[in-house]
């Protein structure tokens, strides 16, 4: 088949890594940037070049992503007669259709055959799109290395500053356990305060998997706007289980029966529940190493963008593995 994607070209994310995952399936694929090409370009010349690349590849299946710098026009123009789905990773946004990006998303999903999301598909369901549940996933080719003394923690968390909330529970969960929490992504700053050392910097593909095999514990956080969620969980989820994570995240309904605490993972309920599980972990190696080799076992065979691929070509429903093999 030929696979059309519109997508960020960056080797670690989505669009990129599903590339990857469709040619080892052995499909034909090129990957438009429309962000990208907007910015070399301009707009208007970024609809023709688009238009063109679907005219002269000819897809059978078109992948969208945020399609944030084309026209929906452009985008109708695309797809039009071809089979297609689109993917959206950010769903939390769903409150937030005043925000342009937001609202493009939508006119642009109302398009599309099938509007997967990665949780809250009720909620974008109400906006006119034919939302579908398809969880984030993570790139094979993260996997574990060496411990580096130059990336070790007791406790680690990778993820952008955007949100005040999360690292005011970060403050909090390290006060309590007595630990310090490095906390790796854009926004922080550098520097250590009372409970929190900020790198400054991304981490990306090695590095990312050094921060999560170099560190005791990895934290997961949901964002605020993310209140209320059942089974959404960000792509670091799966990244940090294939880089070897001892995995510490927040437990929602429906999650919780996608990895299974105490085996590929540990839930925590809040911000004492987290703290107090944080504090043994440390004490508790042989623990650790068993979550460890145990998540990233059940993330590499259930949940890589690999495995998501019948999925996102068919527009079935996903299965859950802990369910279907219960």
């Amino acid at each position: 088949m030929r696979v059309l994607l519109i997508g960020h070209r960056n080797p670690w994310r989505m669009e990129a890594s599903v590339e990857r995952a469709l040619r080892r399936a052995g499909h034909e694929t090129s990957l438009f940037d429309d962000r990208r090409t907007r910015r070399l370009v301009g707009h208007r010349i970024t609809q023709r070049l688009a238009i063109r690349r679907a005219d002269r590849f000819r897809p059978d299946f078109v992948f969208l992503s945020k399609c944030l710098g084309l026209e929906t026009a452009t985008v109708a123009r695309i797809i039009a007669g071809r089979a297609n789905a689109m993917w959206y990773h950010d769903p939390q946004w769903y409150r937030d259709v005043d925000r342009p990006e937001v609202a493009h998303v939508i006119s642009v999903g109302r398009l599309a055959s099938t509007f997967f999301v990665t949780g809250f598909e009720a909620e974008w369901c109400a906006h006119g799109v034919s939302a579908a549940f398809l969880p984030a996933a993570g790139a094979r080719e993260i996997v574990p290395v060496p411990r580096e003394a130059r990336f070790a923690s007791e406790a680690a968390f990778i993820g952008s500053a955007y949100d005040p909330e999360r690292g005011a529970f970060l403050r909090d969960v390290a006060g309590r356990a007595g630990v310090s929490v490095h906390v790796w992504g854009p926004g922080w700053g550098r520097g250590t305060d009372s409970t929190l050392v900020r790198s400054g910097r991304k981490v990306e593909g090695r590095a990312f998997a050094a921060v999560c095999s170099s560190a005791d514990v990895t934290l997961g956080v949901n964002p605020s706007r993310a209140a209320g969620a059942t089974t959404y969980a960000s792509d670091r989820v799966w990244m940090s289980l294939l880089a070897g994570a001892c995995y510490l995240g927040q437990r929602t309904p429906g999650l919780d029966r996608m990895l299974t605490d105490g085996i590929h993972c540990v839930w925590y309920a809040d911000a004492e529940d987290c703290a107090a599980r944080l504090a043994g972990l440390p004490r508790r190696p042989e623990e650790r190493a068993r979550l460890r080799a145990a998540g990233e076992a059940f993330a590499r065979e259930h949940h890589t963008y690999d495995a998501r691929l019948p999925f996102l070509l068919s527009g079935r429903p996903w299965e859950n593995p802990c369910a279907t093999s219960s």
